[in-house]
């Protein structure tokens, strides 16, 4: 594995390996948008919608990385000082800047329109998975999402582990992260029509965040930390809850308070709680790993059925709204 694959350079410009690969992504869910987008909103629109989700998924992607990672940019000048943030081609993104510039980007275009953007949504969340998933093998170029160490003989071959740049074998997260959204994008393509706007994005982002929470544990390697926190699995969590508020909002709208409802968030709320503490108890505790990250992927499924709500419980709390 190399850490970069230079393909070709034009002036300032270098298209490498993994960039090649988020253009094929990018072009493969503009395609699925536009063949799922050509009778509900029309070519014209879903092109509009594509390039619009395209460019603000990427502006989101690359302002976040930046803020994040500002005081290291500003410092570190060996690495990247100033002019990196002008230098968009030299990497810098992350996913949960993407899903926001995307959803911003998707509301305005709704809002220029007028058309609704959980409809617009629904559109584009299966060919962003895809794309998700072709940007992640992507990530095998560049030396990126590697998780831990293999030391078992038996393991060390694909697609159990890869080799690093020195050689060492590790997991290949990147492409366990990449069949993930691939599943993601075939749940999608496959769900009954969603009974309102919207919920087809709600599922997106609560197996995308289930997942990553999950995935993002394995890496070992340049993810954005604060400390001890991920701050991808922070963001998931954030996500998901969002998600839960407002699916929980249309719900007690129509039905009220329940005693099932109390137990979805309380829940909830312990499966998030169980998930944050056995992310500090890995690799810090006597317990084995591999039985934390079994307790935590049953924790993970548990707050999944939690949030998915059946939709028949909110389709005339939708319309009351």
């Amino acid at each position: 594995m190399q850490e970069l694959v230079v393909l070709c350079k034009l002036g300032p410009f270098t298209l490498t390996a993994y960039g090649l690969c988020v253009l094929a992504g990018a072009a493969l869910g503009v395609a699925l948008t536009l063949l799922r987008g050509r009778k509900s909103l029309g070519m014209d629109a879903s092109l509009s919608l594509c390039l619009t989700v395209v460019f603000s998924a990427w502006a989101g992607a690359r302002i976040v990385y930046v803020l994040t990672q500002l005081e290291g940019i500003l410092v570190d000048a060996e690495y990247y000082g100033v002019p990196f943030i002008l230098k968009p081609w030299e990497g810098g993104y992350t996913l949960y800047g993407a899903v926001l510039g995307a959803g911003l980007g998707i509301w305005l275009y709704g809002r220029t329109t007028r058309r609704n953007a959980g409809k617009l949504a629904d559109t584009a969340v299966p060919g962003a998975a895809l794309a998700l998933c072709v940007i992640r093998l992507g990530e095998y170029f560049n030396g990126q999402g590697l998780g831990h160490y293999v030391e078992e003989e038996a393991l060390q071959r694909f697609p159990f582990a890869v080799q690093n740049l020195y050689e060492d074998w590790q997991q290949p997260v990147f492409l366990f992260e990449a069949l993930a959204a691939l599943v993601i994008c075939l749940v999608l393509l496959c769900s009954r029509k969603a009974v309102r706007p919207g919920t087809l994005s709600e599922r997106f982002l609560l197996l995308l965040g289930a997942t990553q929470i999950f995935l993002e544990s394995h890496r070992e390697d340049e993810c954005i930390r604060f400390g001890f926190v991920r701050f991808a699995q922070l963001a998931a969590i954030a996500v998901i809850a969002a998600v839960f508020a407002y699916r929980l909002v249309l719900r007690v709208r129509r039905h009220g308070w329940s005693g099932g409802t109390i137990t979805r968030i309380a829940a909830f709320v312990l499966m998030i709680a169980l998930c944050v503490g056995i992310e500090f108890a890995l690799d810090k505790s006597s317990i084995n790993n591999h039985l934390l990250y079994a307790v935590m992927a049953a924790g993970l499924a548990v707050l999944t059925a939690a949030v998915w709500i059946p939709e028949k419980q909110l389709t005339s709390a939708a319309r009351e709204m």
